[in-house]
């Protein structure tokens, strides 16, 4: 049986906000304002001295006030968010069940969404709303989490560079597949029509990294800049991955069920077949 549980922080940040906006805090004192009313770390794991946070809230601070009309009219609609689960599970034939939190909270402006798995394979997700975003963004996260679910896999302990590449271009087309087209006329995905500009370059680069599972290598082809000098080269080559995969006759469904093992080996054929056809095409223009 599902047991899907939707919650915010937006109210305890505001009490925060317009307590600490209110008064000449040194970054002690807003510190411990921030603890009193809000508290929310993302890094909590990894930052047990709250370091991080600290520095996180002195960063992100000053940018609060131009954002708080896009914080202040959020609203969660649960009904589109079951619907939303229940097209990408449809998409996917995905019916294992779920025990899932989405957690809604206020970040740094640069902390992007991110998935837990938690004890008696629950997950959770956690995604910020201090930017402004659209609903296929969410969308995108959720069919990651779908993915997890029904493989009962830890997002942080994927195996490799493959295994990101793989869930990344799955989720993108998934929530492409179940998003309003409305959305897909938008720039979205700045990212895509960068790296769009090399893409073979970036494939090349990217192929002999495919076997990694350093924290540097998957940081870097996720957040950071890859071996193109591009930002989400893992979300690009993901897109053409599985998009060459469904051209071939593919579902979405059955590329879900494709075992762990075989990943790596499908992701980097692929790559090359999907290199050797834009090489012919070059050829015969």
């Amino acid at each position: 049986m599902d047991a899907i549980k939707i919650t915010h922080y937006k109210d305890e940040f505001l009490s925060f906000y317009h307590d600490a906006s209110q008064h000449s805090f040194n970054e002690n004192d807003r510190f411990s304002a921030w603890k009193k009313y809000y508290g929310f770390n993302p890094y909590m794991k990894e930052d047990p001295k709250e370091q991080l946070a600290r520095e996180m809230l002195e960063q992100a601070f000053p940018k609060y006030e131009r954002a708080l009309p896009t914080i202040e009219s959020f609203q969660v609609d649960e009904e589109e968010i079951f619907q939303y689960i229940s097209l990408i599970r449809e998409s996917l034939n995905a019916f294992e069940p779920m025990q899932l939190s989405i957690v809604f909270f206020i970040g740094d402006f640069e902390t992007d969404p991110f998935i837990e798995k938690e004890p008696n394979d629950a997950y959770t997700l956690y995604f910020p709303i201090e930017i402004e975003w659209k609903p296929i963004l969410l969308v995108n996260e959720l069919a990651k989490t779908v993915y997890l679910n029904q493989s009962k896999l830890n997002p942080r302990s994927l195996n490799d560079v493959a295994h990101v590449v793989y869930l990344e271009g799955l989720a993108l087309h998934t929530a492409d597949w179940v998003t309003p087209k409305d959305y897909l006329s938008l720039n979205i995905y700045p990212w895509l029509s960068k790296c769009s500009r090399e893409p073979t370059r970036i494939m090349m680069n990217l192929l002999p990294h495919l076997r990694r599972s350093d924290y540097k290598a998957i940081y870097s082809f996720t957040k950071g800049t890859g071996a193109s000098g591009y930002t989400n080269e893992a979300s690009f080559v993901g897109w053409r991955t599985i998009k060459h995969m469904l051209e071939k006759g593919n579902s979405l469904a059955s590329l879900l069920n494709i075992p762990e093992e075989q990943i790596l080996k499908i992701v980097e054929q692929t790559l090359y077949q999907v290199m050797e056809e834009a090489k012919y095409i070059r050829s015969n223009e």
